[in-house]
């Protein structure tokens, strides 16, 4: 008899241990099938509490690729995910650059320059993906989309650059080609007036290289 009561005892304990770990793997949260597929292929933890902050992905050359909000800083810089992003073998008017309009009056072409790119992502997402040599400086150079998914993604439109952002600014004529890339482009600009060409301006390599002679 005592051993038939022991037995029962062990049972039941058995019983509520199957019970416990039944109701804990119910209530523990759910990882999706496809979050868990992209975290294993980036190599993020997901069992962390914390979320890990978004790091770029890396291209097929080991560089950074680009993907989100873009803050725009000149007619051929932006700020992506923390990172500097120069516009690949375009060159844009400074900042504080000043040139001449149709009528020879001066106005601050570098802010326009700055204004059409901020026109041609009107606050949607960019992707970037890194192109030519690795820059000298602390930027990353690259082609740039608007674009609603990363370039590693099959659907983001980043296999062409004939939808690039550096070949956009080039043929409405706010960014001038650096190695004739956009040879055509620019020389379509420059027939239809179009932007920097409706004017007079020096060229924006040209314009940095006065200024720092005669800085004090």
């Amino acid at each position: 008899m005592r051993g038939s009561r022991i037995l029962v005892g062990l049972l039941v304990v058995a019983g509520l241990a199957i019970a416990a770990v039944f109701a804990y793997d119910a209530a523990r949260p759910r990882v999706h099938p496809i979050k868990a597929a992209d975290a294993a292929r980036n190599g993020v933890d997901l069992s962390s509490a914390a979320p890990a902050a978004a790091q770029p992905a890396q291209g097929p050359d080991g560089r950074a690729e680009l993907f989100g909000p873009a803050r725009v800083i000149d007619g051929d810089t932006l700020e992506i995910q923390g990172l500097r992003a120069r516009l690949w073998t375009i060159d844009a008017p400074e900042p504080d650059q000043t040139c001449l309009d149709r009528d020879g009056a001066s106005f601050a072409c570098g802010q326009a320059s700055r204004e059409h790119l901020e026109k041609l992502i009107a606050g949607r997402k960019v992707a970037c993906r890194p192109e030519g040599p690795p820059s000298d400086g602390d930027a990353w150079q690259g082609l740039c989309f608007v674009a609603d998914a990363p370039c590693a993604d099959a659907a983001a439109p980043c296999a062409s650059d004939l939808s690039s952002l550096n070949l956009a600014m080039v043929r409405h004529g706010w960014a001038i080609d650096l190695e004739g890339q956009y040879a055509d482009p620019e020389s379509d600009a420059e027939a239809d007036k179009a932007g920097l060409w409706a004017g007079r301006f020096d060229e924006p390599q040209a314009w940095r290289a006065r200024v720092k002679r005669t800085a004090p």
